[in-house]
């Protein structure tokens, strides 16, 4: 087994060569398109790409693919540009997801996501792009095409986290795994019911995991609401710092124990 930096490696070669989603899956006018030349799985990885992350932070798909000068932005600023609003080309009122991400995650686990941080890495559940346009409908043929690639992300990463931005993130990991209840669980039926609202399955105290297919690794998921303009509709931030807050807690709470030499 190679590096996770190797590893890494070569599943962007795989995503970079990856045309699944680029015929027969327009969806409302809207089409994905690859990139070619990206250094990373997903854009928002050079937000927080730390391979030995703590936590893994899955969105849905990262918008329309910007080219020339615009991309240098997304890719080389120290700072994430959606932030600063230093680019006129990318003013911060048009990234909603990305300021109230920074929002939240600065009130609820009091990191900055203003620097680059060790115990994050952010990607999409969608790792192409649309060819027009940030939001809008999407097909559910995209999350199923890319779990595979996501699954051996997290494979690679071993997060001691997943959080999911969104019911399509959720869902995107059954294509490849299994979700379910802690053994703990009251529940007679440990399967995550994906017929529930996403409001009952974030308001769920009982702790949720995701296997993937022919592996023996679990990956403790919280599903949280996606952060943009419609789920902030849907869950106010400040209810969404306290979904967070759980998060926080867990975190924590694993780190005291990996210090003292004890499971979670």
């Amino acid at each position: 087994m190679g590096s996770k930096i190797s590893r890494y490696d070569e599943l962007i070669n795989k995503v970079r060569e990856c045309h699944n989603c680029m015929t027969g899956q327009e969806t409302k006018g809207i089409k994905l398109v690859q990139d070619s030349c990206r250094s990373q799985i997903n854009l928002w990885s050079h937000w927080q790409g730390s391979l030995d992350a703590e936590i893994l932070v899955i969105g849905q798909d990262w918008g329309e693919l910007p080219t020339g000068k615009i991309m240098e932005f997304w890719t080389q600023d120290p700072v994430y540009p959606s932030l600063t609003g230093k680019h006129p080309e990318i003013p911060k009122n048009k990234f909603k997801t990305d300021n109230n991400l920074s929002d939240i995650v600065n009130k609820a686990l009091e990191i900055d996501l203003k620097e680059k941080q060790d115990i994050l890495f952010f990607t999409n559940a969608v790792l192409c792009y649309r060819d027009k346009g940030f939001t809008g409908a999407v097909n559910t043929g995209w999350f199923r095409k890319c779990q595979p690639y996501c699954a051996r992300l997290i494979e690679i990463i071993e997060p001691k986290a997943i959080v999911t931005l969104g019911y399509m993130p959720l869902r995107a990991l059954s294509h490849g795994g299994s979700l379910y209840y802690d053994e703990s669980s009251s529940k007679k039926d440990k399967s995550l019911k994906l017929s529930k609202s996403l409001r009952e399955i974030v308001d769920e105290t009982d702790p949720l995991y995701y296997r993937p297919d022919e592996s023996k690794q679990k990956y403790r998921i919280f599903p949280m609401y996606h952060c943009g303009s419609w789920g902030a509709k849907a869950r106010p931030i400040d209810m969404q710092v306290k979904d967070w807050a759980r998060l926080n807690k867990f975190i924590k709470k694993h780190l005291n124990h990996e210090q003292h030499g004890e499971g979670v």
